[in-house]
């Protein structure tokens, strides 16, 4: 890549955070960071397929209260993966897309290849996504996300567990404080999966 393609590329990407890094009021999409965790090494050589479930009673990303403050809101993420104090801009997806990208990103920093889609693997990551919901409660914002683990060898259960969290943040207005809190709370519940005792049955 030349270097008149790389300053451009580079404003471009300099344009794209400082745009996300406007009022949530004013978008149609919301940012998320997710912080990688520093990890061990897994399972040396392992590859895995991944697949995410959206199995949530309500599909409603918005209560009422949040809608009516993220009005231009259509429910799409942009994600940003932060590793060692570096931001990298990954792309936007809807919800269940970006927990996918979000949980390969987590088991590729571990040394886990992640085979694509299409592509089936005697072990299988499997994310169900419960709950995941944005609220505003008495000026404060409020998040809820839960979601199933599964480790499945040839679409049988080894392995299982089930993480649940919730974050608050006090909205102040023309701020960014529900992206904040989404990204936080996301961070904390994906990074709770103990990856080196969840993967142990893929050594045995």
């Amino acid at each position: 890549m030349t270097p008149v393609y790389r300053r451009i590329n580079t404003a471009l990407l300099i344009l794209i955070v400082a745009l996300i890094s406007n009022s949530c009021a004013s978008k149609n999409f919301l940012a998320v960071n997710y912080q990688l965790p520093v990890e061990t090494v897994g399972p040396q050589g392992a590859s895995v397929s991944l697949t995410v479930k959206d199995i949530r009673a309500s599909q409603a990303i918005l209560t009422k209260n949040a809608k009516m403050v993220l009005k231009k809101f259509t429910g799409d993420f942009a994600l940003i993966v932060v590793r060692e104090n570096k931001d990298k801009l990954i792309g936007a997806f809807g919800l269940q897309s970006m927990f996918r990208r979000i949980f390969q990103q987590r088991l590729e920093n571990a040394g886990i290849r992640v085979a694509p889609e299409e592509v089936e693997r005697e072990f299988t990551v499997e994310i169900i996504l419960k709950e995941f919901q944005i609220d505003l409660v008495k000026r404060k914002w409020v998040v809820n996300v839960a979601y199933q683990a599964n480790l499945l060898k040839q679409n049988k259960m080894v392995a299982g567990e089930t993480i649940r969290g919730s974050a608050e943040r006090l909205r102040v207005v023309g701020s960014n404080e529900a992206e904040l809190v989404i990204g936080e709370l996301i961070s904390d519940v994906v990074n709770k999966l103990d990856l080196n005792e969840f993967l142990k049955s893929m050594e045995t």
